[in-house]
């Protein structure tokens, strides 16, 4: 399953069956002249229309950190998610960097003499080499995701350090 969000409106996210694929995006753009028929707001935000650039692939939906504590337990959810949400996603990268220093091994037959290249060899090559681009884009996309724990982390703290300090009074 991929996930998709919008460029002009990142609210709406697009699931579609699948790997990342121009396939997948043209299904994507699908499901949303379905939502854009029913929703005048998103007409009006997407009146330039939209294309297959405009979908941005969610790796991981983490859930945004209110500035504000709120001792509610639906926000010790919310912030106990986004950290292990985090987890998960180092997990990935983790994964996804092997993949990728495996596939960066094979892409260095293009430069060894040695080794004779075909047209089918390089459009494997070319196949695999879409691995790298996934952990190029995930790993930009992690970043955003470990401030969001960070944050969430903190968050997290003060509400436990409230709760110590109304204890003790």
């Amino acid at each position: 399953m991929v996930s998709y969000a919008l460029k002009q409106a990142p609210e709406i996210v697009l699931d579609v069956p699948g790997r990342d694929s121009r396939k997948q995006r043209q299904q994507a753009l699908d499901q949303l002249l379905d939502k854009i028929s029913e929703d005048e707001d998103l007409r009006s935000k997407l009146s330039d229309g939209a294309s297959h650039d405009d979908l941005i692939v969610v790796t991981e939906q983490v859930p945004v950190v209110t500035s504000e504590p709120d001792n509610s337990v639906e926000e010790v959810k919310t912030l106990v998610q986004s950290i292990v949400s985090y987890g998960f996603m180092r997990v990935k990268l983790e994964q996804d960097r092997q993949e990728a220093q495996s596939v960066l091994k094979d892409l260095e037959a293009i430069f060894d003499p040695t080794v004779e290249l075909t047209e089918e060899t390089v459009g494997d090559l070319k196949k695999k080499s879409k691995l790298l681009i996934s952990y190029a884009e995930n790993k930009a996309a992690f970043g955003e995701i470990r401030s969001t724990a960070e944050q969430s982390r903190v968050q997290l703290q003060k509400i436990l350090d409230l709760e110590r300090s109304a204890e003790s009074l």
